[in-house]
């Protein structure tokens, strides 16, 4: 689903009501005319409860989030197990998948159990489920690899 963004009205520079009407007909080209799309318009379903994080390590790069990536965490989803989670566990800021097993909870990094960390009886708070990461492509990295 794609939403439209209201962009709202410059009194100074939109001084007509609805310019393409002006003339008493509709231009031709109206049909093809093509909306600008906003990143948001894909990536965040409830803005009121979407926040964005920027990953400080690579500890969650087997789920291909990187130093630098921006996370976008949602408050209002319902986390259950094998969802990735922005968690803070003894004050201590986390993004980790969450995994439930029987009476335990586990923090992991990827999907192995020897990557897990048991926190069960810990104090933690989970604040989010990540629902998009965005990697940024450096042109370092590109050159680095003799591809432009």
């Amino acid at each position: 689903m794609i939403r439209e963004l209201e962009i709202p009205k410059n009194n100074v520079l939109d001084t007509l009501d609805n310019p393409a009407r002006v003339s008493g007909f509709i231009s031709p080209a109206e049909d093809y005319k093509q909306r600008r799309l906003h990143i948001a318009q894909r990536i965040v379903n409830d803005p009121t409860n979407t926040y964005y994080f920027e990953a400080d390590d690579d500890h969650m790069r087997y789920f291909g989030i990187m130093k630098g990536s921006i996370i976008i965490v949602d408050k209002s989803i319902k986390v259950s197990s094998g969802m990735l989670i922005v968690c803070c566990v003894e004050d201590e800021w986390l993004t980790r998948k969450l995994l439930v097993s029987g009476d335990n909870t586990y923090l992991c990094i990827n999907d192995g159990m020897d990557a897990c960390m048991n926190i069960t009886g810990k104090n933690i708070t989970i604040f989010g489920a990540v629902t998009w990461t965005c990697l940024p492509h450096s042109k370092q990295h590109h050159v680095r690899t003799g591809r432009l």
